[in-house]
């Protein structure tokens, strides 16, 4: 896999032949630097350019929050993703009533107990976990990454309970790292562990419900705030679906989204109370003081490393095998994606078959002044989806966002790097998630360059691992490396545009993907020739770039990820020996 395919080889070549001399780039009299124009409507980090972000921050938008969520089941009812969404719904209302604060991409990877001997969470298929050092490596690059572009203040807040501690730890060394300047770290447990503890008491007083009936997880509360955020991630047919070990711990019959807007409206406004407290000063502690915490603190056993309702201890794999065979969702969404399936909804795709997964990476990076900071992400994603879905045996695992992109106290603006080993472990632990639920092929994805070393030296430690089972992992590669060269050379051949008006960075290709992708987030009265000043960072000239562009662009990145693991899956054979390809040998 070190080596392009033949195929790659090919394309390489046709370039060379067709492409014209190469052609100056921004002209000389280009301005240094430039405004960035009036910002959108957002706090998204991800859904702002880099000069929009650098424009904030000076005019005094210095604080960020990171907030962490979770892949993990949450009961037959309730989609894998429900700390996702209800992390992006709650960092939104906190960061604007706070006022001159964004909000980080959601980290979705996060301690959520071991993949050697899965109980609790990991007993049930599609929860990935990240252990607490890796995850604490994630926050501190990621804290050093935005401090680097001009935050001031990273606020650090959690939706489950397993991140309670590596949240803690985080802070405590950027807080070290940064002694003596500007700069600081907070972790607001309040959000998390205070707010559990003011639900209970509402719960008791509004719906007359025992403290010791509540439960601690996918229940009254947890239940209600999705149907607040996003309705459609609950299965209301499957509410009332007792059985033993079926991952709920409560009843979550009596919710609504009256209730859930409630206990959301207690989270933030226990967030702000010691967020602002802490900012001012007058407030020193970071751990919440309610009384009565359980190890994950607040209810116990919710999220992280908590053991769930009739939880058995489990030594055996895969983990598909967690419920009655009867106990069957009636109607699974449309979707491929884990984080909006419920547990059972990916224990039945896996028994029908559906045993591939792709684990996108994209990256939050600088695009220059027409394109916004998340553009690998949302491409990476919306090309995982037509892949899946064109293999017809494929899930995909959530976009990780947090990628190589240099070292972290260099960063532009909004800008976030994990370097290796950081960005590895972090694949390696979702790879070994993964294989614990049974998938059998692996397949890794990116969408920059600097993913890829990663995504091939994680990819060939774990096939040497566990070389002789029937998991394998494959890094895609040929999606970025080959496609580009495909890409270009259609361009050439369809519109003379050479390698150097294509561009390698937010010229054409990267700006036309994004324009049939996700047109939000392309600011087109910042699309200027060549990328406009010097400063964009732009490769190539993003002004000829179109949605049609867009769509080929898309295609060959598809096709050409798609193709590389089918050739690596069932390798020809080759010369007189019958040597197979590089690649994991199936």
């Amino acid at each position: 896999m070190k080596k392009l395919s033949m195929m790659t080889s090919l394309a390489i070549l046709l370039l060379t032949l067709v492409t014209a001399s190469a052609r100056p780039q921004r002209p000389a009299t280009a301005p240094p630097t430039a405004p960035s124009g009036k910002p959108p409507d957002t706090v998204m980090l991800e859904e702002l350019t880099w000069a929009e972000v650098r424009d904030l921050i000076a005019g005094g938008v210095t604080t960020v929050i990171i907030g962490t969520a979770g892949t993990e089941q949450k009961g037959p009812h309730m989609v894998d993703g429900e700390h996702k969404f209800v992390m992006e719904y709650t960092g939104d209302k906190i960061a604007r009533a706070l006022g001159k604060t964004l909000v980080a991409p959601v980290v979705t990877y996060v301690p959520e107990g071991n993949w050697e001997n899965p109980t609790g969470h990991m007993s049930k298929p599609g929860t990935i976990t990240l252990p607490d050092d890796r995850f604490v490596e994630l926050l501190v690059n990621a804290g050093r990454s935005l401090r680097a572009g001009g935050f001031k203040t990273i606020l650090l807040i959690g939706e489950s309970g397993g991140n309670r501690n590596g949240m803690r730890m985080a802070a405590d060394k950027l807080n070290e790292l940064w002694k003596g300047s500007d700069a600081r770290a907070f972790w607001v447990d309040d959000y998390y562990t205070k707010s559990h503890a003011d639900q209970n008491k509402y719960v008791t007083e509004k719906l007359g419900v025992p403290a010791d009936k509540i439960g601690g997880h996918a229940n009254v509360l947890d239940t209600s705030e999705l149907l607040f955020v996003n309705a459609k991630h609950i299965r209301k047919n499957k509410l009332v679906d007792a059985y033993e070990n079926n991952g709920v711990s409560g009843d979550p019959t009596k919710s609504t989204p009256e209730l859930g807007k409630a206990f959301l409206q207690i989270k933030i406004d226990n967030a702000l109370a010691q967020i602002k407290g802490l900012m001012a000063g007058t407030l020193q502690r970071q751990a919440s003081e309610t009384p009565g915490q359980s190890e994950g603190g607040g209810r116990a056993g919710r999220g992280g490393r908590g053991a769930v309702l009739n939880a058995e201890r489990r030594t055996l794999e895969p983990t598909m095998n967690t419920a009655p065979a009867s106990r069957t969702p009636t109607q699974a969404p449309d979707t491929v994606f884990i984080d909006e399936m419920t547990w059972e909804e990916t224990r039945d795709a896996l028994k029908t078959g559906k045993t591939t997964v792709i684990v996108p990476t994209g990256g939050t990076e600088k695009n220059g002044y027409h394109m916004v900071l998340g553009k690998h992400n949302f491409v990476v994603t919306h090309n995982a989806n037509l892949m899946a879905r064109r293999l017809k045996n494929a899930l995909v695992a959530p976009t990780i966002q947090y990628v190589p992109e240099g070292n972290p106290d260099t960063q532009p603006p909004g800008a976030i790097s994990l370097p290796s080993p950081a960005y590895d472990m972090l694949l390696d632990a979702a790879a070994r998630s993964l294989k614990v639920h049974g998938f059998k092929d692996i397949l890794f994805i990116g969408d920059s360059g600097g993913n890829q070393t990663g995504l091939t030296s994680v990819a060939e430690k774990l096939n040497k691992e566990w070389e002789g089972g029937d998991t394998k992992v494959f890094a895609l590669t040929d999606y970025y490396e080959a496609s580009r060269v495909y890409y270009r050379a259609w361009l050439q051949a369809a519109f003379g545009y050479d390698q150097e008006t294509a561009g390698s960075h937010a010229g054409i290709t990267d700006t036309s993907q994004m324009l049939f992708i996700r047109p939000s987030g392309i600011r087109k009265d910042q699309i200027k020739p060549w990328g406009g000043p010097q400063d964009s960072g732009v490769s190539g000239d993003p002004a000829k770039a179109t949605a049609d562009i867009g769509k080929m662009g898309v295609e060959f990145k598809v096709n050409a990820g798609i193709n590389q693991y089918k050739l690596l899956k069932n390798p020809p054979a080759r010369g007189r020996g019958g040597r197979r390809g590089s690649g994991p040998d199936r």
